[in-house]
């Protein structure tokens, strides 16, 4: 799941809790959880396989442009 798309439904399932479960999570535990390692390493694995893959394109749309598309161009790992 993309870090943008589990924000969003963080937000939509706030809105859709039952009024005495919202004392379960507090403010408090939320922000301790956003300042530990564990967001910031999943904040830049998503956006560094981001930047792999539009790497990957721009790689890809270089050599078909360089060498024309008669041949199979694209970068296998």
């Amino acid at each position: 799941m993309k870090m943008t798309q589990w924000l969003k439904s963080l937000v939509h399932t706030e809105q859709r809790e039952m009024p005495d479960m919202k004392d379960i999570v507090t403010d408090d535990m939320v922000k301790i959880v956003l300042k530990s390692d564990v967001v910031p390493i999943a904040v830049k694995t998503q956006i560094k396989s981001t930047l792999d893959q539009q790497i990957d394109t721009a790689v890809d749309t270089a050599l078909t442009d360089i060498l024309g598309s008669g041949t199979d161009n694209t970068v296998t790992q």
